[in-house]
Parts: C-alpha cells; sequence; structure tokens
C-alpha cells in the first residue's frame, strides 16, 4: 500500500479509526479494499496502548520510512509486545479481513515470527511464520471469511484468495473466533537459541477478497505432489522417478562403514566401557550417556516414524458395508499406527463419494483396476477432522512402486526397507527413533527403539486438557491387564533383540502442566469430582486422605472447604475444577495425590516391560512442553530408565532446561522437526523455516544443543516422510517435515546438513570424556 497515501489519510480519519470507530477508508489502489490502520509509526499514536516484555523496541527508518525495530530476548521464553486498543478495534465493517503487515528480518539468523489475536470472546488464535536472513515481506493474518471456520480436516489449506502477501500459518488448533472486534494483538518470539531481530510497519486491518471456490480443487497431483507450487524436487513423470531412484541407488552401492562407529554404531575411537550385550545408560565424567552393548560410549541420533501407517490421507470415499469397520477388542495397535490393508475388493463394491469436496482435492486418483489400487487402504477413526471414517490411500507407497517396480508381490516395500537402512549409514543416524516399523526390528545394522500404545477399555480420567485423550486410570485393574497384552506383544516382536537400545510406551499424554491449580492438577480434580465406586483412583485418594485426615471436619479445615461428610465425598464427589481458591494445605496435598498417580502409572508399565524385557531400557511416555506437571517427571525419574520428551522449539533452551540439573536423568528429545513451505505443503510444520536452507541451519542449531547438553542422551528427527499435502488420515497433519518427499527423494540441504552434524558428533559429545 502507498504509504503518502497513508499518511495523507491518517489525518483525516485518526480519531475515528484509531479510536476503534470503525470507520474504513478506501485507498487500497490495487484491490479498492477497506482498510483500518492501526500504526505506521509515522506519528504518534495514543488510540492504543503499546506493551513491551522481555524486548527492546526501537523506532528506526526503513527505506525513508519510520518502522518499529523488535529485538527479542534469547533469556526469555516469551519476547515481544502486546497491542491493545483503548477501544475493541471493530473489524464488523469490513467484512471478510485480514490483518496485515510489513517485517523485515534484519537479524543474521532465521527468524520464527508468532502472531496471537484475540477476539471479541476473548479466545486467542495463533498464526506463525519463518523468515529468512534479510527477508522483506508483507505477512497476513486471516480473520474473517466464509471458508475460515470450515472444517477442512487440514491442519491449514493454501491461500484462498490471490494476493502477493505471505500467508501466516496455523499454530495450533484452528478456533472459531470472534473477530468482529479485536481486543488485542501480540508479536513475540518464543525461547529463541539466536539473537534476532525484526522491524514492523504498516499494521492494518484490511477487507479481503471472497475465497476462489474451487481454492481446494486438485491442488494434488498423481505423485502425491502439490499443484500449486513448483520446487527443485518435484518430478513430472514416472521416468524421472525411475531415474533419480537408480541413480541414488548406485550412489548408496558405494557407501561405507563409518571408521570411528563400532558395530552398533557407538563411539569406536572413544573411550570403552563395560559391555553388558544390551545397551544401557551411565554417567561419565558428569554426562549422561548411553553405551552400545560392546561398551562404547554411544548418543542416539535418530530418525522417527520411518513406517507407511501415517502416509494415508482420506480419499473422500467411503463403503456402505459396515462389516470394513469391525474391530478386534484385544487389539493392541492404534488406528494411527496401522499400516496399509490393501485386501478391500468385497468393500470397494459399496463405494460411495461421502465427502465431495474432499475427493475434488485430488485431480488423480487410481481406479480399483488399476495396478497402483493396491495402495487404498480403510481407516476405522480418526482423531481430527470432519471425516470420523473412511478410504484412504498412501501416495507416498504407490510411488515407492513407481520408483523400484514389483518384482514380485511387494517387492518395493523391501528395496524400501534396504534404501531406508543405507540411507540412515549414509547420513550419519546412529539409530531409528520412535514409529519404527516392525519390520526394522531385528535388522542387524540400525539401532532402533521398539514402541506400543497401552489402549482398551479401562477407566480414564481427564486433565482438562487432553488432546490425545484422557489418562488411563493406572489403578484399574482392566489397564494393567492391557499393560501386559502390550508389552507382551512387543516382547514377541524384539525378540531380546540386542539392537533394540529400549522401548517408549504412550505418547504425550495428558499430565497437566505448570501453571494454574487447575491446569497442574486438572487429573486429580478430576478423580475427586467422582465416585469411589466408579473410579479407582478415587477409591484410592479416598483411602490416603482419610489415613491423613482422621474426619471430614480435619479434612475441611485443613483445605477451607465443606463436604458434608465421608459419605458424600465417597458417593457423590467434590467438584473443584472451575474454582480458583486454593490454600496451600491444598495445593500440598493435590500435590501428593499427583505423585500417587503417576507413580502407580509408570510402576504399572515398568512391571510390564521388564517382566518381558529386562535387559531393555524403558523410556518413558515421552513428555511434551505443554502439558506435563512437574510431580509425572519425579515419578518417570523413579521407574523409567529414560526420561523422553518431545520438544517442538528451534532448540534446547536453559529457560526451559534448567530442570534437568535437578532431575538428573538420562534424557532423550523423542520428537522435534523444522518445516518449510516452500515444497507446497500448505502447513510447514510446528517450527518453520522460510526455505530449505533455513531448514537445514535451523536442524544443526537444533543438534548443536542437544549435543551439548550433558543431560541429553539422543534427539530424533520427526519423521522421515513428509506429511500429505491433504493431511495424514488420522489428524490432518500437512506438514513439511519429512528427510524425504512424498515421492522419496531426499532433501539435500537437509541431509548434508545431517552429515556435518554426525561427522563430528562423538568428538564434540564426549571428547573430553576420560575412563579412569
Amino acid at each position: 500500500m502507498n504509504k503518502i497515501i497513508r499518511c495523507l489519510s491518517i489525518f483525516v480519519y485518526s480519531t475515528l479509526v484509531l479510536s476503534g470507530e470503525g470507520v474504513a477508508r478506501d485507498f487500497d489502489l490495487q484491490h479498492d479494499n477497506k482498510t483500518i490502520l492501526i500504526d505506521d509509526f509515522e506519528h504518534a499514536s495514543n488510540s492504543y496502548k503499546l506493551t513491551n516484555k522481555n524486548i527492546k523496541t526501537t523506532q528506526v527508518i526503513k527505506n525513508k520510512n519510520k518502522a518499529l525495530e523488535l529485538s527479542f530476548s534469547t533469556k526469555h521464553k516469551f519476547s515481544g509486545i502486546t497491542l491493545k486498543p483503548n477501544k475493541l478495534w471493530d473489524l464488523s465493517v469490513l467484512g471478510n479481513s485480514a490483518l496485515f503487515f510489513d517485517v523485515s528480518n534484519v537479524s543474521d539468523f532465521p527468524v520464527m515470527l508468532s502472531v496471537n489475536i484475540t477476539g471479541k470472546d476473548k479466545q486467542v488464535q495463533r498464526r506463525t511464520i519463518g523468515l529468512t536472513t534479510n527477508e522483506h515481506a508483507t505477512l497476513y493474518f486471516e480473520l474473517n471469511s466464509q471458508t475460515l471456520n470450515v472444517d477442512t480436516g487440514l491442519r491449514d489449506t493454501p491461500g484462498s484468495f490471490k494476493t502477493a502477501a505471505r500467508k501466516m500459518i496455523l499454530r495450533g488448533a484452528k478456533l472459531n473466533v470472534d473477530f468482529s472486534q479485536v481486543e488485542s494483538i501480540a508479536i513475540y518470539t518464543e525461547t529463541q537459541i539466536n539473537p534476532t531481530a525484526v522491524t514492523v510497519d504498516n499494521l492494518r486491518f484490511e477487507t479481503i477478497p471472497d475465497a476462489k471456490p474451487d481454492f481446494l480443487t486438485n491442488i494434488v497431483d498423481k505423485f502425491g505432489q502439490s499443484t500449486q507450487v513448483n520446487y527443485p524436487l518435484k518430478v513430472s513423470s514416472e521416468q524421472q522417478l525411475r531415474a533419480i531412484a537408480n541413480k541414488e541407488l548406485n550412489d548408496l552401492s558405494k557407501v561405507t562403514p563409518r571408521a570411528d562407529r563400532s558395530k552398533f554404531g557407538g563411539w569406536k575411537q572413544g573411550p570403552k566401557l563395560k559391555a553388558t550385550g544390551f545397551f544401557r545408560t551411565e554417567k561419565v565424567n558428569g554426562k549422561w550417556a548411553l553405551v552400545d552393548p560392546e561398551g562404547y560410549l554411544f548418543f542416539s541420533s535418530g530418525i522417527a516414524n520411518a513406517r507407511m501407517a501415517n502416509t494415508t490421507t482420506f480419499t473422500g470415499v467411503d463403503y456402505r458395508d459396515d462389516a470394513v469397520r469391525a474391530r478386534d477388542p484385544d487389539d493392541v495397535t492404534p488406528e494411527d499406527s496401522k499400516g496399509l490393508n490393501s485386501n478391500l475388493a468385497k468393500y470397494q463394491k459399496s463405494a460411495y463419494i461421502a465427502y465431495p469436496d474432499r475427493r475434488a482435492m485430488f485431480n488423480w486418483l487410481p481406479q480399483y483396476n488399476d495396478k497402483l489400487a493396491n495402495h487404498y487402504s480403510y481407516k476405522r477413526s480418526s482423531h481430527l477432522g470432519p471425516i470420523q471414517y473412511g478410504e484412504v490411500f498412501s501416495f507416498y507407497q504407490a510411488n515407492l512402486e513407481r520408483r523400484y517396480a514389483q518384482q514380485y508381490p511387494d517387492s518395493y516395500i523391501d528395496k524400501w526397507r534396504e534404501v531406508t537402512l543405507k540411507r540412515m549409514q549414509d547420513w550419519g543416524f546412529t539409530s531409528f527413533g520412535n514409529w519404527t516399523d516392525a519390520s526394522f526390528y531385528n535388522n542387524q545394522q540400525v539401532p532402533y527403539f521398539a514402541n506400543g500404545w497401552i489402549i482398551g477399555d479401562f477407566k480414564r480420567l481427564s486433565s482438562g486438557f487432553d488432546y490425545w485423550g484422557a489418562m488411563p486410570d493406572p489403578f484399574d485393574p482392566e489397564f494393567v491387564k492391557r499393560a501386559n497384552i502390550t508389552t507382551q506383544v512387543i516382547a514377541q516382536e524384539v525378540q531380546n533383540d540386542p539392537w533394540c537400545i529400549g522401548v517408549f510406551i504412550d505418547n504425550e499424554m495428558s499430565w497437566g502442566g505448570e501453571g494454574s491449580t487447575t491446569l497442574r492438577y486438572g487429573i486429580v480434580l478430576d478423580a475427586l469430582s467422582k465416585t469411589t465406586g466408579n473410579s479407582p483412583t478415587k477409591s484410592v485418594f479416598s483411602d490416603m486422605l482419610k489415613q491423613k485426615y482422621k474426619t471430614i471436619s480435619q479434612l475441611n479445615q485443613a483445605w477451607n472447604r465443606n463436604i458434608k461428610s465421608w459419605k458424600v465425598f465417597d458417593n457423590t464427589g467434590v467438584n473443584y475444577k472451575k474454582d480458583s481458591n486454593f490454600n496451600n494445605a491444598m495445593i500440598a496435598d493435590l500435590s501428593w495425590l499427583l505423585i500417587r498417580f503417576s507413580d502407580e502409572y509408570f510402576k504399572v508399565v515398568n512391571h510390564s516391560l521388564k517382566s518381558v524385557l529386562p535387559d531393555h531400557l524403558y523410556m518413558g511416555a515421552r513428555f511434551t512442553s505443554w502439558g506435563t506437571s512437574p510431580e509425572a517427571r519425579w515419578s518417570a525419574k523413579k521407574y523409567a530408565d529414560v526420561i523422553s520428551y518431545n520438544y517442538y522449539r528451534e532448540g534446547l533452551d536453559p529457560m526451559t532446561w534448567d530442570m534437568l540439573k535437578e532431575l538428573d536423568m538420562p534424557t532423550i528429545i523423542g520428537e522435534f522437526h523444522i518445516g518449510s513451505g516452500d515444497t507446497g505443503q500448505p502447513n510447514p510444520g510446528i517450527i518453520h523455516a522460510a526455505n530449505q536452507r533455513d531448514r537445514a541451519d535451523m536442524y544443526k542449531t537444533y543438534m548443536k544443543t542437544v549435543i551439548d547438553n550433558p543431560y541429553l542422551i539422543g534427539a530424533h528427527w520427526f519423521q522421515y516422510i513428509d506429511s500429505p499435502i491433504t493431511g495424514r488420515a488420522y489428524d490432518g497433519e500437512n506438514y513439511n517435515v519429512g528427510f524425504v518427499t512424498t515421492t522419496d527423494i531426499p532433501y539435500p540441504e537437509l541431509v548434508e546438513a545431517a552429515k556435518q552434524v554426525h561427522k563430528s558428533l562423538y568428538q564434540q559429545r564426549y571428547g573430553d570424556v576420560k575412563i579412569k
């Protein structure tokens, strides 16, 4: 937008527009859009309050115009500004609208910029963007449109209208926020590893065009690639795909074992410790380490999710034959972890298009008599999205058949395993990560981690934020039974293999979190609200409290409550989930009860696993940064051999990870990733880079923070393969987070970064370690 026009207009409209009266102006010469100017920093504005938090702000001259420079902190979890109007910004007169602003990255490092906008109902929507060094862009944050709150089953969609501005990407859930009025705007970064700064200018709300009716039509080509974006690795024919595959096969045939690696991938040139025949942990000269079966120091740098299970996407077709949705009550494998079931011929006779909009996303899918129709499968449930169940297709697996052909049934899968193992060695990785396909177990080339979920019809408890589901009740005998069944299946798969480093059980569970009392102790509060007859945990908690407080009066006095009797406490329950007034005595008891709950969970799983795999490490449940109470990790310390975290940031920041000093446990990062939007994925991933070069550099930065941390024994990139553009069937993730594309072509920048990291991995990690 022309800044001279802005400056002339601001004098006329400043009183009404900047005070939030919602008067609009027509001075966008390209689109004749209505605009509400927030600030162009040319003139002082008293229409809103700007609050700085852990940030330095400076007014600067940028291209002969004034702008606001934001220098972000590397010492705080949050660093940014918040703009809050004296009166709510009224967007109702704009119709379809978005926040636009100009931004320049003026630092020497990539930056991931976040924006939170709070609507009329005080709900907050978050969007993010990756900016490369010296990049200047106009960004937009979509607020009101006829398609914005439509659930497409994708984590984010391509832009729905034509504009030169870059779309900011949804981070987290898409919320149905009332943005007819806006209460505040926050522009910030989180846990910066490198010093970064940006300039922002021309903040405004603008009317945006109606969405193109076909903006989600034919967005995927026959290879599962974006039809809207061209990029260097994009293929246009099967002949090209096979040529690329043949060249890689030739290159991989020359790969030889690394001279500094032991048989199991440990540091052969380093000191040798006691060999036990299995992987174990030991603290060496103040650093936690894995030790391989031969006694060499080992660091687990791996790639997670090397499997077909998450490569499928819903096609929009369903089958009327209900038998396809039948379940085995003794199944131990969650739906999202199941591989492809191509034996669907009898069900496909009842196929129909159940979701026309979804079907229209594809410009090609094979007919049921096509040679690639064996890459159809069926998902009986999903976690998120408008489709609860239905037909799915794996472009990735179809592309493997295109690359390698089929010499015998599923020969291309065998070739995929062979190539994947060679890649892991060539790229320098020392292990696979979690969610490794069981066909890689006992591979005798690359160490791996086994995994399992405890699923079944046992009682559950809610923490109040149950993203993947409510917590199991570990005191329920059915949970103990299902834990034993799960670990027995894992043991049968692993077969006491020394190449198996350890076992992850469950993932990203809703333990609560640090913050408000109701957030941190949600599990306990939910149990207290239940009856002892319906909740085994409540029964245990009741016994504990009765032993501590002999009478209900003593409990009431300690908690400052008015519970009528133990009978009411047991048979009716007490509900404090929406309370905000908790005294110290009650908080102490909530913590005590949560520890008992957490202890029982980890004890049950530990006992189940060690009874069948006593020589393998129990790797814990992969905590999250957003849903883990301190009590849970202290319980894990008692029963797990290694504590595991999934941590999606730009690196391990001291603000978050100082707690490891007190915990003093071998710890592993079970998931992290960085994605980019330059390959056509509508959502780059949880952490954004501007391009593949930055993605590679950010990978190296993350790994350096892990390797340099004395408590970390490894980190696993999530994941091996890009998500489908139309979203993986289970939850709609459509991320560019693979080491390989949907056509199974490695990203050269990322591969080269991995080789650089792994070339000096052991020297960097253990070079100063000396064994007495």
